[in-house]
């Protein structure tokens, strides 16, 4: 039984790059992770609870162990591409990716929230943003076409940016997050206007 081929989900604009960057280290490793039976989705869960972890040290204003697991959790992120490959692209592993992807972004700016009550209008406003983004990117998956794969203007790799600069600079992370959200209704907003002008 063939595994089903995984949706076209739309390209975020540093991801691309980044991932051209990084193939070259990380496919070794894949390739030896792959050996030992490793599957995509054990990467993807890994680099998951690395930000979990990230969102706890943010909880409780250790920025700096912050920093440095959410770039575990990026370099951990960058493996399950190259596994998939290996093992052939699902349909389950890129939705488990993409769900999420979604909950580590709502997560890492609720813990900021937590950790200073002041920045809780921001960081509900930035996941507004991401749940319009979220939103938008679903709608144009099932309407399919050059929409469903159009660029978007707030990735994983902006929002790792993000996160990573308000864990270097903390009393920025409302204007942080007042950006990112703002980027996210401007990205969702255009999406869902093409949408609208393919459909009639």
């Amino acid at each position: 039984m063939t595994s089903a081929p995984a949706p076209r989900y739309p390209m975020d604009m540093l991801d691309p790059i980044l991932r051209r960057l990084a193939e070259p280290a990380a496919a070794p490793l894949a390739a030896r992770l792959a050996a030992f039976g490793t599957r995509p989705n054990a990467a993807t869960l890994a680099w998951f609870l690395a930000a979990v972890g990230a969102m706890v040290d943010i909880r409780y204003g250790r920025y700096g162990w912050a920093l440095a697991i959410l770039i575990v959790s990026w370099l951990l992120d960058g493996l399950d591409g190259p596994l998939a490959r290996r093992a052939g692209d699902t349909a389950k592993g890129a939705y488990l990716d993409r769900v999420l992807g979604l909950l580590a972004s709502a997560g890492l700016a609720f813990a900021f929230a937590l950790g200073e009550p002041d920045r809780a209008l921001a960081a509900m406003f930035l996941m507004l943003g991401l749940v319009a983004r979220a939103a938008a990117e679903t709608a144009a998956i099932r309407f399919g076409g050059a929409i469903a794969v159009a660029s978007s203007l707030v990735g994983k790799s902006e929002l790792l940016a993000a996160f990573a600069l308000a864990c270097i600079f903390p009393p920025w992370f409302s204007i942080i997050a007042y950006i990112i959200g703002i980027l996210c209704f401007i990205g969702a907003g255009s999406r869902g206007a093409a949408v609208m002008v393919e459909a009639k």
